[in-house]
């Protein structure tokens, strides 16, 4: 019996090792996706939430149509929505980004949001340690540097706030569905999420006349890209996990998309990343790390004292 536990921990630790490695090549493709798309944010993020949400009703359609139907309690249904609608905000806020400032700094910006959702743990009543408290002040000096002229050059600055508001957005989205996956399945979860994202940003492009079809096909086939590579590999994936761990150990993972972001921006679109950006850069992921590490930490601690 020892044996066979002991098995069963190691196969778990190496599945879970490769979603979150699938997770971090997924949503490191994502920048780079919406600037090769050469279509509007407000397109990119409608098409890739709407397409999301008929590949995963296509699933449920498909393979759960057999199983026995999940009892939704009206609550969760409502924060499954308004988890959608944050959803929506974020990609808006942050593909909008993508054209003000270079993609290393978007990303390293918008991908604060696992030390947001140290604020929402302790709303959730988990108790931050000294060394998430560093993380999140780490953090944060970091989105202040990038903001600096030394930082940015001839830069907007504009879009700092843009992906940092995209954080914001981010971590409500994470933070609501940590709590809705206690009780919900993924794929109700995710199909209630995406498809409320695209509806939204449906009447939010309608609004002010935003062009979300006049596109060649070479546009549309990195819209369903952007569906299938960072919203299903990575988003769902993410959403996975919140039924299992902390938000802030969940989401953090993706602090490596920065990384591989900057390096694919630095070859596709010659995004040379200078001194200052790369000091900027090291100091909020490695407040992220002091994060994740913290978050692990204080779980396993809290396994061995019960």
């Amino acid at each position: 019996m020892h044996i066979a536990a002991r098995y069963t921990r190691r196969e778990s630790g190496i599945v879970e090792a490769m979603i979150w490695i699938t997770i971090v090549v997924s949503v490191s493709s994502s920048s780079i996706l919406v600037l090769l798309s050469n279509a509007e944010a407000e397109a990119c993020a409608f098409w890739r939430t709407f397409i999301a949400g008929l590949l995963t009703l296509a699933y449920k359609l498909v393979y759960s149509g057999k199983k026995r139907g999940q009892s939704i309690c009206r609550r969760d249904v409502m924060l499954s929505i308004a988890s959608g609608f944050f959803l929506a905000l974020h990609l808006l806020l942050w593909m909008k980004s993508l054209f003000f400032v270079p993609i290393s700094v978007s990303t390293t910006v918008v991908d604060t949001y696992p030390l947001m959702t140290v604020i929402a743990d302790i709303l959730l009543g988990e108790k931050p340690t000294i060394v998430q408290i560093t993380g999140l002040i780490l953090g944060f000096t970091g989105v202040v540097m990038f903001m600096q002229p030394w930082v940015l050059g001839e830069y907007n600055p504009y879009g700092v706030i843009l992906a940092f508001l995209g954080a914001i957005a981010e971590a409500v989205y994470f933070t609501l569905g940590r709590i809705v996956r206690r009780r919900m399945s993924l794929v109700s979860y995710t199909g209630y999420v995406y498809n409320t994202s695209s509806m939204t940003l449906l009447a939010y492009s309608i609004s002010i006349g935003s062009n979300l079809y006049s596109y060649p096909l070479t546009t549309y086939i990195y819209f369903l890209l952007l569906a299938i590579i960072p919203t299903i590999g990575g988003h769902t994936l993410i959403n996975y996990l919140l039924r299992y761990r902390k938000t802030s150990v969940a989401t953090s993972i993706v602090l490596c998309e920065p990384i591989g972001a900057s390096i694919m921006a630095s070859i596709i679109f010659e995004q040379i990343i200078d001194t200052s950006k790369i000091f900027c850069m090291a100091l909020t992921l490695t407040s992220t790390a002091i994060v994740i590490f913290s978050g692990r930490k204080a779980r396993t601690e809290k396994a061995y004292n019960p």
